[in-house]
């Protein structure tokens, strides 16, 4: 007996039903009664009513159950069943939808931001709702007093200890992003290039978290004259907004197994590699004008060798970061220089070789000496008390470090790995 309505018309009817209340979420988040009524209740509910419809007269022939990943496997070897499980699926991905967007309207969220997270909830509902959970977290972190309540409880010799509170937000959801991608690099066996899919994203990761980190606990030490200047405002969103779409971009790519830096595999991954570049160079000319702004006499009274060595650190990273930045992006073979070896020894989760030369050497240095030198100045503070004296061994400290990090990129560019002593 034919049915007036084939299985296959209602899977494109209930697709096309469940579009419609997506394009009101996205595209007329101010028609809150519209949007509101399509896409939270009229088109879930016929979802869910065609939902039971198929329950209620193909359930009776399943031979499956929910008891097993062969028992639900059985149950969907059904067409109806697995027509039915479409129409839950859309149904109640369209009604979480309906509900996130409300919930992010009344937290005053963008709606700009809102749209990937839509678009993620409408194609892999569960993952746009822990986006969604994060993108709220570090709205609250950064509109609320938490990061004042977490400062007061510091110890006693942090008194003026202070953080961007947008920073913080985005370095919060770097390290929370780390959660899953250490779990995929946990259970996914993987690997690309002779290396696990996922360490790199997890690296990224890490890294872009103590960097935004850094950045949230300096920019607070400038003048808040220097803050409301262009320079300062740039240490904010222009580092934020390309930071994490490279991030996310990486991500990307190794959950598909493929390359997200020297791809050139279609014109779309040669300009999508070329976008990060420009990124790259946002972010890092960052720490260049923040340096500026902690050397300007208006800035917080601190002592002198713990202000030179944050200059000091943040200028290097300027400095090297776009420098190294540059000769990687402009390698045709990629981070490495010279023939690589097949086994090629590197070094643990880093993965410099040890063999040729590795551009991502003197990059790491560059990147990272933001973190390094502000440290040495600060154990120089503590240790030797005398400002003089202080500033002369971070002076020769700082000197070192640049020429350490010159070695390891004249000694790649030579082909030779880890400053020349391999």
């Amino acid at each position: 007996m034919m049915l007036p309505v084939t299985l296959d018309d209602a899977f494109m009817l209930g697709s096309r039903l469940a579009i419609l209340g997506w394009l009101t979420l996205l595209l007329l988040p101010r028609w809150r009664g519209l949007s509101a009524m399509l896409a939270g209740a009229v088109i879930p509910a016929v979802l869910s009513l065609g939902y039971f419809v198929l329950i209620a007269v193909f359930w009776s022939e399943a031979k499956g159950d929910f008891s097993s990943l062969d028992g639900i496997a059985g149950l969907f070897a059904s067409r109806p069943l697995l027509l039915a499980g479409w129409l839950h699926y859309l149904a109640f991905d369209l009604f979480l939808g309906n509900w996130i967007l409300r919930r992010a309207q009344e937290a005053a969220i963008l709606h700009w931001l809102m749209v990937p997270v839509l678009l993620m909830t409408f194609l892999f509902g569960p993952i746009g709702y822990l986006a969604y959970l994060l993108l709220e977290a570090c709205f609250r972190l950064a509109r609320e007093d938490r990061i004042a309540r977490l400062q007061a409880r510091l110890p006693a010799w942090l008194p003026d200890l202070e953080l961007e509170p947008r920073l913080t937000a985005a370095a919060f959801a770097m390290l929370a992003l780390a959660v899953p991608t250490a779990f995929a690099w946990l259970i996914d066996i993987r690997q690309f290039q002779g290396v696990d899919t996922w360490i790199k994203p997890l690296k990224f990761e890490i890294s872009v978290a103590f960097y935004l980190l850094t950045l949230a606990l300096f920019l607070p030490l400038a003048s808040e004259r220097f803050r409301t200047t262009w320079a300062g405002r740039y240490i904010v969103w222009p580092v934020i907004v390309p930071i994490i779409l490279e991030v996310l971009y990486i991500v990307w790519r190794a959950s598909r197994g493929e390359a997200s830096h020297y791809n050139s595999d279609s014109t779309l991954s040669a300009a999508l590699y070329t976008l990060m570049g420009v990124g790259a160079v946002m972010f890092t000319v960052a720490p260049g004008f923040l340096a500026y702004g902690l050397a300007r006499r208006d800035a917080t009274p601190m002592p002198e060798v713990l202000r030179w060595s944050l200059v000091a650190g943040l200028a290097l990273t300027c400095i090297f970061g776009l420098l190294s930045g540059a000769l990687l992006g402009s390698s045709a073979t990629g981070h490495y220089v010279g023939t690589q070896p097949a086994p090629h020894p590197a070094v643990p989760f880093f993965g410099w070789s040890l063999a040729i030369g590795d551009l991502r050497v003197a990059h790491f240095f560059g990147l990272h000496a933001l973190q390094i030198i502000p440290a040495i100045g600060l154990l120089l503070w503590l240790a030797m008390r005398q400002a003089r004296a202080g500033l002369v061994v971070l002076g020769v400290v700082s000197a070192a470090y640049a020429a350490v990090t010159t070695i390891a990129l004249v000694a790649a560019l030579r082909a030779r790995p880890l400053l020349g002593l391999g």
